[in-house]
């Protein structure tokens, strides 16, 4: 899911699949709790328990 929101942006957006990256995890990161940073972080780098589809 991760990799389809950062190709949705990345087209959007008219930037590479790297800068998306970087723009998607930063936005979650602002908007989401504390708590979950660990979480976002492991998506940053690809790690996560969610089968991609």
């Amino acid at each position: 899911m991760k990799h389809q929101l950062v190709k949705l942006v990345s087209d959007q957006a008219g930037i590479t699949e790297g800068q998306a990256d970087k723009a998607v995890v930063g936005y979650f990161k602002t908007r989401l709790p504390d708590e979950m940073n660990d979480e976002i972080a492991n998506l940053a780098v690809g790690h996560n328990n969610d089968a991609e589809a």
